[in-house]
């Protein structure tokens, strides 16, 4: 944020944004997951990845509101990525084990941290 002459209150917005619009995706987990599954929901979530990360390369300097432009793609990528990773444990556990399963997706994603 400083290369591009912000400051700390615009990033702790752009926090507040990004939350703003993952909020809303998590409400919708049900449906989300029920309609497009995970592959779809980590596919759109790698996608919301690349072109958020484009496009900060391309805010020029001085125009850093911009990246309010891009902070909600953050929030597709989080929830999406999430919600595929429920998905994927869900389908992936025997039955009775779905609660398991997902703890052992979320240890795998610690471990990789």
């Amino acid at each position: 944020f400083q290369t591009l002459g912000s400051s700390y209150t615009l990033m702790g917005l752009t926090v507040v944004w990004t939350v703003a619009f993952e909020i809303p995706l998590f409400q919708q987990s049900p449906w989300l997951i029920r309609h497009w599954r995970g592959p779809t929901l980590l596919l759109v979530s790698c996608a919301s990845y690349v072109v958020r990360v484009l496009g900060y390369c391309v805010i020029p300097h001085g125009h850093v509101a911009w990246v309010l432009l891009l902070e909600p793609l953050h929030g597709v990528t989080y929830a999406g990525s999430k919600l595929a990773a429920v998905d994927w444990a869900a389908t992936h556990s025997p039955a009775g084990w779905e609660a398991t399963g997902q703890g052992v997706v979320t240890l795998w994603q610690g471990l990789g941290s």
